[in-house]
């Protein structure tokens, strides 16, 4: 009989591994990321062995990167980031600058090289996105006014880390070139790869999509994704840049795109699996036995580390002018470290810019941090609600955290209809704000950590001027009332004629009525009207029909997963929404 390859068996401890982790982060609530990288440092060669070849992996899980920056391309169109402009390249290039300025003179101070300590400070200044975005998703909270900017920040550094990657490889091809030479060429470069993208997107990209969707054909759609991720990152890695580069380039292009949303869809899994095998063979690499050797030397570089990101994003967010307690929450959630760290200091170790032994110091230092950023960002939280509590009407309140939002919804009623659509809204990134005029749910709704529902009466004008309603996409009125909700329309139309107003009603003749006055009813008949108010939003932004059905049926499954079936009754969700 054949011996199975030693290759076999790693492919089969992974997909166990990442079953195993994926089910007890589930269980515990708590960020898949976290779990991947234990799995390594337990599963490593430093602890029980199963996987010899790190190398092989590394190879493999270096796409999990490439992935990545593909997705996070693809949540760049240009509509977006002009919208969130003011904190990508204001607050995200104070940050990056002041902090990097920071560890960079710690560095020095150390004893560091003028190259070494520039790539410290960068490489720490830089946050998780994987874990970042992991939190608020669980939270539901990237719609939230600390949510955007957090967000935001994290597009800024993912620009700059493009650079920075650039910068590291050319420093190992063009050794003898001066620091400054190196780092505007490769600034050169960027720009120059930019211009080559777009040139091939505008020109090449849509009409190859154009010609494979003719075909009706979704596998060979999948191949052709897969083909321009797997191509443009070994294009720009030919280049003498990086593979991640080309990816990003690639989901930027695709941002602005009609197959954006399928694009998406199609990678997600591929993206989560190789971005596990990608934190699990980080936690192979590392040393635990560099810890053991000087713990007091790491645990004062590990808490330095993270006060000096603390200190510098809450000075940040004062120069912003942004509350006390929405910078709190941004500073504790971003003190963390970020993955782009194992990418940036494995390339800068090859280049000569580290040596091993710092760049195994430096790995424990910020998977350390990546492990204590929920605790962090529970802190956060913590403190915030603790600052300036409001149950009012608080204008003010809403005004401040609606201040930059553009092209948002704003949801009246916040009763079982309308946190359906609250929710959903939320898996795909929709900004929204929400008004009550009921104060025991609003209270609820705070005890819950959400930041954007506000206790208001919704027949006063003021409350929508308060939410910029100008500046808003649609509003949707969930609230069971069909003489409020007349009244409503009737406001809205005549103050922001501009506006979608999706309103729940009851029958056909209320939907008649409504409808008359500009109003888009929605009827519930034998479906829930939380879903198709959420279905009508989420058309409105571009999701087609089968998209918009496959994001209504997810989360059905959710809510049905989560009641008990008892003596083969259907659960009263099932009842509720069809």
């Amino acid at each position: 009989m054949e011996t199975v390859p030693h290759q076999f068996w790693e492919v089969l401890y992974f997909l166990g591994a990442a079953v195993v982790v994926s089910t007890i982060c589930n269980k515990l609530r708590i960020t898949s990321t976290l779990g991947y990288l234990f799995a390594g440092v337990v599963l490593g060669p430093h602890f029980i062995g199963l996987f010899s070849n790190i190398e092989v992996s590394q190879h493999i899980a270096e796409f999990g990167v490439v992935f990545l920056l593909f997705t996070i391309g693809l949540e760049l169109p240009w509509e977006r980031l002009q919208e969130l402009r003011k904190y990508v390249f204001g607050m995200g290039s104070l940050q990056m600058t002041l902090t990097s300025f920071l560890f960079g003179c710690m560095a020095s101070y150390f004893g560091a090289n003028l190259e070494t300590a520039v790539l410290l400070g960068a490489g720490l200044a830089f946050s998780s996105t994987a874990v970042v975005l992991q939190l608020l998703s669980d939270q539901k909270a990237i719609t939230s006014r600390f949510g955007r900017i957090s967000f935001s920040v994290l597009l800024f550094q993912d620009f700059i880390v493009i650079v920075i990657l650039v910068w590291v490889t050319l420093m190992h091809t063009e050794s003898k070139a001066s620091f400054l030479e190196v780092l505007g060429w490769a600034a050169f470069k960027v720009v120059g790869v930019f211009v080559g993208f777009i040139i091939f997107g505008r020109f090449l990209l849509r009409p190859f999509y154009r010609m494979v969707v003719s075909t009706k054909s979704g596998d060979l759609f999948f191949a052709m994704t897969l083909l321009i991720i797997v191509a443009t990152s070994f294009a720009t890695e030919y280049a003498g840049l990086s593979l991640g580069l080309g990816a990003f380039l690639a989901g930027l292009l695709m941002a602005e795109t009609e197959y954006k949303h399928q694009v998406e869809t199609d990678i997600k899994p591929f993206r989560s699996l190789l971005l596990g095998l990608f934190f699990m063979t980080v936690g192979m690499s590392l040393n635990p036995n560099v810890l053991l050797q000087d713990p007091k030397l790491i645990a004062s570089f590990f808490c330095l580390m993270l006060l000096g990101k603390i200190a510098v994003l809450l000075v940040t967010c004062m120069i912003m002018r942004l509350p006390v307690k929405t910078g709190i929450k941004i500073a504790l959630l971003l003190a963390g470290g970020s993955e782009f760290v194992f990418v940036l200091f494995k390339q800068a170790e090859l280049s000569g810019l580290i040596t091993n032994d710092l760049n195994q110091m430096v790995y424990l230092i910020v998977v350390l941090s990546m492990m204590v950023s929920p605790l962090l960002a529970f802190v956060g939280t913590f403190i915030s609600n603790r600052i300036g509590r409001e149950n009012g009407i608080a204008l003010k309140a809403a005004e401040e955290e609606s201040v930059d939002l553009k092209n948002h919804v704003i949801i009246v009623g916040f009763g079982l209809v309308g946190e359906t659509v609250h929710n959903i809204l939320a898996t795909k990134y929709i900004p929204h704000i929400i008004v009550d005029m009921n104060i025991t749910r609003v209270a609820l709704g705070r005890m819950q950590k959400k930041d954007f529902i506000f206790f208001g009466d919704a027949r006063k004008i003021e409350v929508f001027h308060a939410f910029h309603a100008e500046r808003a996409r649609a509003v949707v009125v969930s609230v069971d009332d069909f003489s409020l909700s007349s009244r409503l329309v009737i406001t809205l139309k005549r103050y922001f004629p501009q506006l979608k107003v999706f309103v729940r009603v009851r029958d056909s003749d209320q939907a008649m009525k409504l409808q008359e006055l500009g109003a888009e009813p929605i009827v519930p008949e034998m479906f829930a009207p939380s879903f198709q108010l959420a279905s009508a939003v989420l058309e409105l932004f571009g999701l087609k029909a089968e998209q918009v059905d496959a994001v209504i049926e997810k989360y059905r499954r959710t809510l049905l997963a989560k009641q008990n079936f008892k003596d083969g009754k259907v659960p009263w969700i099932s009842r509720v929404f069809g």
